[in-house]
């Protein structure tokens, strides 16, 4: 939830990768299949506040959520709910204008929330709520981005990891969901402040990375547990056919 990477492949594919910053106190379950109103939906749950902050879905269209809108806010706890039931709970609009319309954000922590279509052609949407309003853009679906958390990251740190992205872009040869799991695992290794894998003297350390691939319509999730040094990958099923 606090380091994003979307790679497009091709006219429709991709590779949607995230590291999961926080308090080794928040355990997560491993992905598996949930329903949610009549569809299906594949994520890792928090276990705490049993949201989650990445998502695909089998109505063609996958989530991912960080903290914080455009720069660190002032923590000021009690929230309405957690930002993850809030993931889940999209799943319940048609289209995210609707989302933005008719959800109550109203006593929400800041977040953004990344919104990924790929049903007929893909496209690419961003969301941030910074406490008092909702800022929207639509996003060139066929361009590379990262994404860092503003309540973790510093501007000038967000610099660095979108240099260090851009370098990576233009080396890379062969962009593959190994490869892009590895720019996720290794990139700033000499940095455990800002790297991408990161630890804060144990208080807030990457827990673990989680892809969504896309490949010939169909879409799976990896989960690599870098506490638990485990890893899954489990396919999505589309179960709601008729």
């Amino acid at each position: 939830m606090c380091t994003l990477t979307y790679i497009p492949i091709g006219s429709a594919d991709f590779f949607f990768t995230t590291n999961r910053d926080e308090s080794p106190l928040r355990e997560a379950e491993f992905p598996k299949e949930y329903l949610i109103g009549e569809s299906f939906a594949l994520y890792p749950k928090d276990k705490m506040a049993k949201g989650t902050w990445i998502m695909c879905h089998e109505n063609d269209f996958s989530l991912c959520l960080l903290n914080g809108a455009f720069e660190k806010h002032k923590h000021e706890p009690p929230y309405k709910k957690s930002r993850g039931v809030m993931v889940l709970e999209f799943s319940e609009f048609a289209s995210t204008i609707d989302f933005i319309r008719d959800y109550h954000f109203g006593g929400m922590e800041p977040f953004t929330l990344l919104v990924l279509r790929y049903k007929y052609t893909r496209s690419l949407e961003e969301v941030r709520w910074d406490g008092e309003t909702f800022h929207y853009r639509k996003l060139d679906s066929s361009k590379p981005y990262i994404w860092s958390s503003s309540t973790l990251y510093t501007e000038e740190a967000r610099e660095m990891r979108q240099h260090w992205f851009d370098n990576w872009l233009r080396q890379c040869n062969n962009f593959s969901g190994k490869e892009t799991i590895n720019f996720h695992k290794t990139t700033g290794r000499d940095d455990a402040f800002n790297g991408l894998v990161m630890n804060r003297k144990g208080k807030v350390k990457t827990l673990s990375i989680t892809q969504i691939r896309r490949k010939n319509r169909m879409v799976s999730m990896y989960h690599d547990d870098l506490i638990k040094e485990e890893s899954q990958d489990i396919y999505l099923t589309k179960k709601n056919l008729k």
